[in-house]
C-alpha cells in the first residue's frame, strides 16, 4: 500500500512534514458524503434551534467524536489520544459552530 492511500488528499506527508491530522479529519468531514448526510447534518439541523448560544458548540462535539472514529477506521489510524485530544476536539466543534452559525444565519439550510 503507497503512502499517500492512508490518508486523506490533503493529509498525506511529503517528505518534508508531518501530517496535521486535525485539518486531515476536517477534510474528511467536509468531503464524505456518508459523515456529511448521517453526522454533521443532524448536528446543523440541532443547531439552527441554539443559533446565537454561547454553548451551541457542544451539539457538535458527538458528532466530531463519530466522524474521528470513522476516520481511523477509514485510514486505519491508530489513536491513542495523543493525536486527536480532547482539547483539541473542543476546539474543532468551537470552530464549526462559529462556521455554521454563519451559514445558518444567511439562510444556507433552509427547506
Amino acid at each position: 500500500m503507497k503512502l499517500n492511500e492512508l490518508f486523506s488528499p490533503i493529509g498525506a506527508p511529503d517528505d518534508n512534514q508531518d501530517v496535521n491530522w486535525l485539518e486531515d479529519l476536517k477534510f474528511f468531514m467536509d468531503n464524505d458524503n456518508e459523515v456529511i448526510s448521517n453526522v454533521l447534518f443532524p448536528a446543523i439541523r440541532k443547531h439552527k434551534n441554539y443559533v446565537g448560544h454561547p454553548d451551541a458548540y457542544k451539539i457538535y462535539i458527538k458528532p466530531i467524536q463519530q466522524c474521528k472514529e470513522m476516520y481511523c477506521t477509514k485510514y486505519k489510524v491508530e489513536d491513542g489520544g495523543d493525536k486527536f485530544t480532547k482539547e483539541t476536539l473542543i476546539n474543532m466543534a468551537r470552530k464549526i459552530a462559529s462556521e455554521q452559525e454563519k451559514f445558518i444565519e444567511r439562510g444556507d439550510y433552509e427547506d
